[in-house]
């Protein structure tokens, strides 16, 4: 959508609708229009004046919206994956409707979570208006942080019984957004696939650095605007592969591959097949997500744990020498303090980790995004302790040492409540 291919009557609807916001184009209505969008909860009104100022500095026209009610939208989990969906949708609508009605050239929206960032670069891509992501929140050193609250807990520094609350307590002591997995690993892909500014999702919010990221943007996206740059252009066939590989490059892991597949369907993509081959095994889906320096094999006995707690619990009191940690259950959980608190202990050569949950890379090997998972009562759901466990990356499987007999009378005499999944 670009003024310039519009007939006079469409431009002079354009200029009545941007008189109407406080914004009268003087004898000008082919200038260009950039959508700024405040995504999120609080005030970012020193970003959002400088991308007015970078706009008008580049010679277009800069719209201010609030997009959202945020008495609808809380901190999402995976287990909330059709709500996500839902509120996605909603907002790939709003945004869609609101760059339709306003005439909008182009879109730089200021997120601070994946499931807005989906809407918006959905809604974007449905009318084919241009997009920069500016991303706000973040935790430039998520993964030394966690690491470094795994070695408390291998020192005792962090006693077990206060394992449950480490998450939080750590962060806030250091004065760390808690920010999740799933939209770091959004915020690596839209860097990789060029949909922000180059360092705009290592760059901590409200900082002058990332006032000077907005000026920049400003500029990027006007030229986007002018040259009719779409998401579809910036993803494309020809680029996946080398796009993929920098989000790799940059510290993305398959989750964010796995639930941000969604953005590729949104251009008619799939990813590649070989880039991630799923283990064969009785599970449905199960992938590796450890870096090269994990172990490639690992046979041993479960241990198994419905809750990250537990598990810690066990590993801080060496209570597990070696085998398989089985994490059930916890498909709304990033598992990567109990794969750190592994590497901490020195036991990444011995112990590995098979999950429902998500995790980022580490160098112990794990096994994640097991599917069907721990609330749907098939096999992995079914798993117990001192069941026999093969994992062999050379050979993509992973061999369950107990028969298919013993795991349907276990699913008959489990009468564990499930509670209702969407992925």
């Amino acid at each position: 959508m670009n003024i310039k291919t519009f007939d006079k009557s469409t431009r002079i609807m354009k200029q009545a609708d941007l008189a109407a916001h406080g914004q009268p184009l003087q004898g000008n209505t082919n200038a260009t229009v950039i959508g700024i969008l405040n995504c999120t909860q609080g005030g970012n009104k020193a970003i959002i004046n400088n991308l007015a100022c970078g706009i008008r500095q580049a010679g277009g026209l800069a719209l201010t919206m609030q997009v959202t009610d945020f008495t609808d939208l809380q901190r999402l989990a995976p287990a909330t994956a059709k709500y996500a969906y839902d509120y996605s949708n909603m907002v790939a609508n709003h945004v869609a409707g609101i760059v339709r009605t306003q005439l909008l050239d182009g879109v730089v929206a200021i997120i601070d979570n994946y499931v807005m960032g989906l809407g918006i670069l959905k809604g974007c891509t449905q009318t084919n208006c241009p997009v920069l992501l500016m991303p706000t929140g973040i935790n430039e050193d998520y993964d030394v942080r966690l690491l470094a609250a795994a070695g408390k807990i291998a020192t005792r520094e962090i006693k077990a019984g206060d394992i449950e609350n480490v998450g939080d307590a750590y962060h806030n002591q250091n004065g760390t957004p808690n920010l999740d997995t799933l939209t770091l690993d959004f915020y690596r892909m839209i860097e990789a696939f060029e949909l922000t500014v180059t360092g705009a999702t290592t760059t901590p919010a409200n900082t002058g650095a990332i006032l000077n990221l907005a000026l920049t943007a400003s500029n990027k996206i006007m030229e986007m605007a002018n040259d009719i740059i779409t998401p579809k252009r910036l993803i494309s066939k020809r680029t996946m592969n080398e796009k993929l590989g920098q989000y790799q490059t940059n510290g993305g892991s398959i989750a964010g591959l796995i639930m941000f597949q969604k953005i590729f369907e949104m251009v008619d993509l799939k990813l590649p097949a070989n880039l991630y081959t799923p283990l064969k095994s009785n599970f449905d889906q199960a992938y590796v997500v450890s870096s090269n320096t994990a172990p490639l094999t690992m046979n041993g006995q479960a241990w198994v744990y419905s809750s990250i707690t537990d598990a810690i619990t066990a590993l801080s009191s060496n209570a597990i020498d070696s085998g398989i940690v089985v994490l059930q259950a916890c498909s709304d959980c990033d598992v990567s303090i109990v794969a750190h608190t592994i590497q901490a202990m020195n036991k990444a050569d011995s112990i590995a980790l098979i999950t429902d949950g998500f995790c980022a890379a580490t160098p112990v090997l794990t096994v994640a995004h097991i599917t069907p998972d721990g609330y749907a009562n098939q096999d992995f759901a079914n798993l117990q302790n001192g069941d026999m466990i093969e994992i062999d990356v050379t050979k993509g499987r992973i061999n369950l040492e107990v028969t298919s007999k013993d795991l349907k009378t276990r699913a008959k005499r489990n009468i564990t409540k499930k509670r209702e999944t969407y992925f």
